[in-house]
């Protein structure tokens, strides 16, 4: 053994081999007698001889690729193999850098402890070649998304729906945690649609849009792209929307329709340094597209709103009812949440008219639709169901809840001080909250409350009435 070891350590120890070790990229250590030859990759990296005996035991390569390298080296220490063959992110000795590189090892010699006693091994640089396929890949990645982003922007005219789509695609190819599209409205930036918020988070949500140094101002004035890779150090007045989450890089992209910008579509990341120059030049070619998306919306939206909105009150028609107010009611039977329906009449509403004219019957419906819309949250959904009745939808408020938003605003509506000493009318309200089931329908809803307000009226008006299957339970207030 002692003789063979000696033959195999002279033989990769001769002198004239040193050229061909160069030349060829083979390293070799000898662990016994503590002697090693570097290659020239190796030596690239600040890697000398004796420098070898330490790094092969402790692979110094990325944390990403550490369980198999060590997986790898177990394998040989263990004797499981003579051979393995694979690619490792290595890093130089001083740590600044890393290439990909393949290494060949192979135990030449082990010891009576099934040790490694000779090894040597073979290094290719494959760097460049695994980061030209890796941009492949990821232009490819890029042509795919672009492609199904398009689809995804046209092929809807609900901008929600198709923000919705935008972003999921969006986040394969630009990578970000949250994101909002915001429409410019009167030197503000009003939030339209978001990702990774929740729901509540974004009603009103506003931010400035001149007269502050702030990236989105700068990209709203310089009518171009910008990347902030470290927000609390370049805009210490930086506003975060929420304070359960800090924005560390942002991406703003203004949106720009017929030369005018309409809006800016944000991209928040949590982590420092996020967006390079690549992700500028994806969300330049995808900018023009979102911003026809976001302006397509925008007329649907209004078209949409006029159709089902009452042009008297501003308040929703009908119309508004039958598609609003049905998808709320169908959201409260898919997450068996409770839903409250009131329904309000104006006492005496036709004395009104006849003592005051037509005139200020309509100034006091006016006044009663703003008043419910004062009352009521931004999510409860107000309709002008008749001449003189008005029905409000309650997502998640029972009969004890809708009941107390019926007194506050029959109360509020009494106490209405109208000019020229014209008297306000009061109103009756009818209410009926449930979990509705599969089978229940939002008219049959109203149809209950209709009839607590009929027992309203029967009662003496001005006063709420909840519905029950036996009248003993209208409680009066």
């Amino acid at each position: 053994m002692k003789l063979e070891a000696s033959i195999l350590r002279d033989f990769f120890l001769d002198s004239s081999l040193s050229d061909f070790f160069k030349e060829t990229d083979i390293f070799y250590i000898d662990f016994l007698s503590h002697t090693a030859q570097s290659c020239t990759t190796l030596r690239s990296f600040g890697y000398e001889d004796s420098d070898l005996l330490k790094v092969i035991e402790d692979f110094p390569v990325h944390e990403s690729d550490r369980e198999r390298a060590n997986l790898q080296l177990q394998r040989i220490w263990s004797g499981q193999t003579e051979t393995f063959i694979d690619a490792f992110r290595l890093a130089s000795k001083d740590k600044s850098t890393y290439r990909w590189l393949r290494f060949t090892i192979k135990v030449l010699l082990r010891n009576p402890n099934k040790r490694p006693r000779i090894i040597v091994g073979h290094v290719v640089d494959l760097d460049d070649l695994i980061n030209s396929q890796e941009e492949i890949r990821e232009r490819l990645v890029e042509i795919d998304t672009m492609r199904e982003l398009f689809t995804a922007i046209n092929k809807s005219l609900d901008f929600g729906e198709t923000f919705s789509r935008t972003t999921s695609q969006l986040r394969r190819i630009i990578p970000f945690d949250r994101a909002c599209a915001e429409s410019l409205e009167d030197g503000r930036l009003v939030v339209v649609a978001g990702y990774g918020y929740n729901e509540s988070d974004l009603s009103g949500l506003v931010f400035p849009a001149h007269g502050v140094d702030n990236p989105a101002v700068r990209a709203i004035e310089e009518r171009r792209i910008v990347i902030c890779n470290d927000v609390r150090q370049s805009f210490p007045g930086f506003i975060n929307a929420t304070e359960d989450f800090a924005t560390m890089s942002w991406l703003g992209i203004p949106l720009i329709y017929e030369k005018k910008v309409i809006g800016l579509l944000t991209l928040d990341n949590k982590e420092l340094n996020a967006y390079n120059d690549q992700h500028v030049r994806i969300a330049s070619e995808l900018s023009e597209y979102i911003a026809i998306a976001l302006e397509h919306a925008r007329r649907h939206q209004l078209v949409t709103r006029q159709a089902m909105t009452d042009k008297l009150t501003g308040l929703a028609n009908r119309y508004g009812l039958e598609t609003h107010g049905i998808s709320l009611f169908q959201k409260a039977i898919e997450e068996e949440h409770s839903i409250g329906v009131l329904i309000l009449d104006i006492d005496h509403f036709k004395q009104i008219n006849d003592t005051y004219g037509h005139a200020y019957g309509d100034v006091v419906l006016q006044t009663i639709a703003m008043t419910i819309r004062g009352q009521i949250r931004t999510r409860d959904y107000a309709i002008r169901y008749g001449g003189e009745e008005f029905v409000v939808l309650l997502p998640d408020l029972g009969t004890r809840e809708a009941l107390i938003v019926a007194e506050r605003l029959r109360n509020k509506i009494a106490q209405i001080k109208m000019e020229e000493n014209k008297k306000m009318p009061t109103v009756s309200i009818g209410i009926y909250a449930a979990i509705p089931g599969t089978l229940d329908i939002l008219h049959e809803y109203i149809r209950k409350a209709d009839m607590a307000l009929y027992a309203a009226k029967e009662a003496g008006r001005n006063r709420s009435r909840v519905w029950s299957i036996s009248p003993e339970f209208y409680g009066e207030r």
